[in-house]
């Protein structure tokens, strides 16, 4: 990818950032969507206050090898609290203006690791209340962009640099000056501003049968464990279809019953019919219902307390998987996704004690494919 092209992909990034300077964040799709997110911003006087911002912009879906981008254009609304507002009153300041460095992220298959940029934004010039929360508007449009690989792509934004000047009445700088505000976003957000596709519209998908070996882990919520997992997929594509034989290898978890006592599980899997799925563009996406079947609880590892060859899910799971980066059925790649565990049933008296300390929605699964062998 040429520097011109890896520039104007990086500001395609950040200037989705910078309405207002402040950037929402959250995944979009095609047309219009609205996002929000908190950030934690340092004034002069008064340390860290809350601002709240609130994205639009409309976002195309895809778009093909080669072809133009065109910019996206993002309006904001940024919310300053009423401390802020009476600190900067007290300074006879009525009006802010200024402007703000963003920091963004573009991921696309021709730059997996991500390429971080910074790029500045003027804010508009705002009226102050005498009182209470204000509001400062913006609007930010990235440039037209071409990509050269096909895949998934993606844009996150990060923290903010605010640089500031309030006015007074005749236009002059208040007591405060020009300053810096640095902003952090809180903690436990999705960042991820936009995701899309590059799509090869000339290009041909791959066709043959290929084996993968399967290794990763899930995250059970209930019990806050891992659950490791192995295996094997046997997988027949033709075009952008997808038909596979998935098989899951025993393994072993961990959960805690009346609060305290801990329980060592084995775990087994049956898959329920074929996976199906698709594979285009490089996006993969694969679906199958496994039943989770429970052969052994015991208490410490040692005392048996339930399980059974009866002991499973009261029904198979929905496991829906997506690759994270473009997947080549020549090299393999890692998919990821969120599922349900059903109740248990038929594990012994203490069935109702064991299913709810593994078993609720919300739980992760992240895997990695490697290929065995692959022939056409």
């Amino acid at each position: 990818m040429s520097k011109k092209k890896r520039t104007g992909a990086a500001l395609a990034a950040a200037a989705a950032t910078l309405a207002a300077g402040l950037a929402g964040a959250g995944p979009a799709s095609a047309g219009p969507v609205t996002l929000g997110l908190d950030y934690q911003c340092t004034f002069p006087l008064l340390g860290p206050q809350p601002v709240r911002v609130e994205l639009g912009a409309d976002v195309p879906g895809q778009v093909g090898v080669g072809a133009v981008m065109p910019g996206i254009v993002v309006d904001s609304v940024s919310t300053v609290n009423a401390e802020s507002t009476r600190a900067l009153t007290a300074l006879d300041a009525v009006t802010l203006e200024g402007s703000a460095l963003a920091e963004a992220t573009l991921t696309v298959p021709e730059m997996p690791d991500g390429l971080p940029v910074a790029v500045d934004s003027a804010l508009e010039k705002t009226r102050l209340p005498a009182s209470g929360e204000f509001t400062v508007k913006g609007r930010g449009r990235s440039p037209d962009l071409t990509f050269s690989e096909p895949g998934p792509g993606k844009i996150t934004v990060g923290d903010l640099v605010l640089t500031l000047t309030p006015r007074t009445t005749d236009g002059g700088p208040s007591g405060l000056g020009t300053f810096e505000s640095e902003c952090t976003q809180d903690p436990g957000q999705n960042n991820v501003l936009a995701e899309f596709f590059v799509v090869d519209e000339d290009g041909e998908n791959p066709t043959g049968e290929y084996a993968f070996a399967l290794d990763g882990s899930s995250g059970i919520k209930a019990s806050g464990e891992t659950l490791p997992l192995t295996g094997a997929l046997g997988a027949a594509i033709d075009g952008t279809s997808l038909t596979a034989d998935l098989a899951l290898g025993p393994s072993k978890t961990g959960t805690r019953i009346f609060g305290f006592l801990p329980v060592t599980v084995d775990v087994a899997f049956a898959a329920q019919g074929e996976t199906t799925g698709t594979l285009k563009d490089g996006a993969l996406t694969t679906t199958s219902k496994v039943v989770t079947r429970l052969p052994s609880f015991s208490v410490f590892g040692v005392i048996p307390i339930g399980g059974g060859d009866a002991c499973r899910t009261a029904g198979p799971s929905d496991l829906t998987l997506t690759s994270e980066t473009a997947f080549d059925p020549e090299t393999g790649g890692a998919l990821k996704g969120t599922y349900a565990l059903p109740p248990l049933t038929g594990c012994g008296a203490l069935t109702d004690v064991l299913s709810p300390s593994l078993t609720g929605p919300d739980n992760t699964i992240n895997v990695t494919l490697t290929p065995k062998e692959a022939g056409r």
